[in-house]
């Protein structure tokens, strides 16, 4: 939710306003509003029409040009008309007058997303065919169980060659399976369960040609001719090499041109010490102590990761901290201060500002959007 007033007193009252409900973002002036627009996810604007340099329904026009879908509701103190017609015609979604009552302005809000949502999804079935002839096929990684860090250190890893996302359980695995709709699964289970089993069936008959890599103490998972019948391309016994397990990924994906990058290719070295990192993510780590354990000098593993990886350790082990309270938002009730203090942050304000910079949301919108 944007708004868009020149006077903070009025946007510090609508953010009060709306903070319970939506991720209140501010504007003091419409060059502001289009900015933020081109750069964040904005579902609503609130803008008022009397703003000095711009006024309203120029800015109204301009965001209209940028996305002809996103619902403008148009305010102002002083209601005519003629300004209420030249709104409309400019495609504003409504109109409120100022002082406002809060039960009507949230009503309005409510009926100008709803009509979004009726429009954006009658257009989407509509184009999904003619969206998926033209667009390349791009393959979707879906990892499923084993612990957050386990999770966190692969998706990092292959975010730059493929989309990833991560489950922490087989619920939760089976609900994003249906949304995204992955090419490839990698599941880590302890042991062959009933609750695995039923994934896997209710997988296979989703999506039967989508291949899937099991990480699991019982390598007797099921015969062969199981395996086969669930498309299942391999049982690895942890614990598994990620320099390992990353290759074993890229050979099971289907053929074709689907990655947004080169598939990463991880030594012996960096491959041990993605495995620390995914175990002791929430220390204080440094390059000299990971070398350690990798048996390498610091300076190599430096040059080792930027090569391999795409970046510094100390920014992969960033990445891999917000992965993991991204996990931990989406899928726990935790208080944002116990996250920061389990993965190592100084505090609060820490984590929130390497979240936002780092996802481009504030942690607490980012847990609002995943549930």
């Amino acid at each position: 939710m944007l708004v868009v007033d020149d006077d903070a007193g009025v946007r510090e009252g609508l953010r009060f306003a709306l903070d319970e409900h939506y991720a209140v973002l501010e504007a003091p002036h419409g060059r502001g509003a289009l900015g933020i627009v081109r750069a964040e996810r904005v579902d609503l604007v609130l803008l008022d029409i009397l703003m000095p340099e711009v006024d309203g329904l120029e800015i109204l026009q301009e965001l209209k040009a940028v996305d002809p879908d996103l619902p403008v509701i148009m305010m102002t103190a002083v209601k005519t008309v003629r300004t209420t017609v030249a709104a409309m015609k400019l495609g504003a979604a409504d109109y409120v007058t100022k002082p406002f009552q809060e039960d009507e302005l949230l009503a309005a809000i409510r009926q100008a997303l709803e009509q979004r949502g009726r429009r954006l999804g009658a257009a989407t079935e509509r184009e999904r065919t003619d969206r998926d002839a033209r667009a390349p096929r791009t393959h979707r990684l879906l990892l499923v169980g084993g612990d957050p860090g386990w999770r966190a250190t692969l998706a990092v890893v292959l975010a730059r060659a493929t989309s990833v996302e991560t489950s922490g359980t087989l619920m939760d695995g089976l609900n994003d399976m249906l949304r995204l709709r992955p090419t490839c699964v990698v599941l880590n289970v302890k042991r062959s369960t009933t609750e695995a089993g039923r994934f896997l069936g209710a997988l296979n008959a989703q999506l039967p040609a989508c291949p899937v890599l099991v990480v699991c103490d019982d390598v007797y998972l099921g015969a062969p001719p199981v395996w086969e019948s669930l498309n299942i391309r391999g049982v690895l016994r942890p614990p598994v090499r990620f320099d390992d397990l990353v290759s074993r990924i890229g050979s099971v994906l289907p053929p074709g041109d689907g990655l947004s990058g080169p598939w990463p290719r991880l030594g012996e070295s960096v491959g041990r010490s993605i495995g620390h990192l995914s175990r002791h993510s929430d220390e204080d780590l440094t390059v000299e102590s990971i070398a350690e354990i990798a048996e390498i000098s610091a300076s190599h593993l430096a040059h080792l990761f930027r090569s391999e990886v795409g970046m510094s350790v100390r920014d992969y082990l960033t990445r891999v901290r917000v992965t993991i309270a991204q996990d931990l938002l989406a899928h726990t009730d935790e208080k944002l201060e116990a996250i920061a203090t389990s993965l190592g942050f100084a505090d609060t304000s820490h984590l929130a500002h390497v979240f936002q910079r780092i996802t481009g949301r504030p942690p607490s919108a980012y847990r609002r959007s995943t549930r």
